[in-house]
């Protein structure tokens, strides 16, 4: 999660960047992520990118202040 000041810096980007490369070198086969709201385009999006794809959405998982229930994505990627 990037706070709201930070957003569209890249700072996500180098961080999803960084993970990948460290779990890469320490011997990982793959990351799973268990909670990425499927309302926040911008970081399912963000994730797609890097790689990662969404195994299965969890729904009404999450109660987002403005949309209510939503679901959240457990999403992966294989190293």
């Amino acid at each position: 999660m990037v706070s709201p000041e930070f957003e569209r810096q890249g700072v996500g980007h180098s961080l999803g960047v960084h993970v990948i490369e460290w779990a890469r070198a320490a011997g990982y086969l793959g990351i799973q992520f268990n909670a990425v709201v499927e309302s926040n385009i911008a970081a399912v999006r963000a994730w797609e990118k890097l790689g990662f794809r969404v195994l299965a959405t969890v729904p009404k998982a999450f109660d987002h202040r403005e949309y209510g229930l939503v679901g959240l994505h457990v999403m992966f990627l294989e190293l």
